[in-house]
């Protein structure tokens, strides 16, 4: 199997080391700047794909070891869901996971901190959407609407709290004397569980099903190739103009 960056093609780069033979000596370098996509075309085909669920601290070499039963194609995974930046884009693990969190809130206890509110599902008496589900709003978010099955105005509103509000691990709402507060239409998302939200919203991704591999490798191959150009020298190479600033 063919590593990810052998499928880069090369450029003659000007040589920078010191026992070059002369000013004018290249070497010949993978081109880091070309990137592969997968085509429009090919991303479309829903029956290509299969959903898959990253599941704890899993790595896309054991996701590669997976789905093709061998883990060098980690790269397959990360371009086929346009992953560029891994640490961003990939779930953390627990460990970088309590670790990033810490960082950014400064303590344990800032953690338990109201990060927004969302809004509880509400329907009408028909079963009408009034409010959707995780509607983000302000604490004392309301509105109001017209029943015509019981001919009487409905209010849908949250109660008031505040920044100094609390929310542990299980859902409970406390107020800044630490009393809990039973009810409302919103309800407060905690820094912890807005975090772990994020990071689990990155484990849902698309995985290429084992027959379409060749025909992605094929793909990786064709669009690497160099097209005719003044820099051209094979499909596989050509020229960079990087002059020397000084010296020889």
């Amino acid at each position: 199997m063919a590593s990810y960056f052998s499928y880069f093609p090369d450029i003659d780069y000007v040589s920078r080391t010191t026992d070059r033979s002369s000013s004018n000596e290249t070497i010949r370098v993978k081109n880091i700047f070309k990137r592969p996509k997968l085509r429009d075309d090919f991303g479309s085909v829903a029956t290509a794909f299969s959903d898959y669920m990253i599941v704890g601290d899993e790595r896309p070499d054991q996701t590669a070891e997976a789905a093709y039963g061998d883990p060098r194609y980690d790269w397959v995974i990360l371009t086929t869901n346009n992953i560029v930046n891994y640490h961003e884009q990939w779930p953390l693990n627990s460990v970088d996971f309590q670790n990033y969190i810490i960082e950014k809130y400064g303590s344990e206890s800032a953690l338990e901190n109201v990060h927004h509110y969302d809004t509880e599902l509400f329907m009408d008496q028909k079963a009408r959407l009034v409010v959707p589900e995780g509607l983000r709003v302000d604490s004392n978010f309301d509105c109001s609407y017209l029943d015509d099955t019981l001919q009487a105005e409905i209010s849908f509103a949250g109660e008031t709290l505040n920044a100094t509000s609390t929310v542990d691990n299980v859902g409970t709402v406390k107020d800044a004397n630490g009393d809990q507060i039973l009810s409302s239409n919103v309800f407060a998302v905690s820094n912890y569980q807005y975090e772990v939200n994020e990071n689990d919203a990155k484990r849902r991704i698309r995985v290429l099903k084992k027959d379409y591999l060749d025909v992605y490798l094929s793909d990786m191959r064709r669009i690497m190739k160099y097209k005719p150009s003044s820099d051209y020298v094979t499909k596989s190479l050509k020229k960079v103009f990087n002059p020397r600033l000084s010296g020889s």
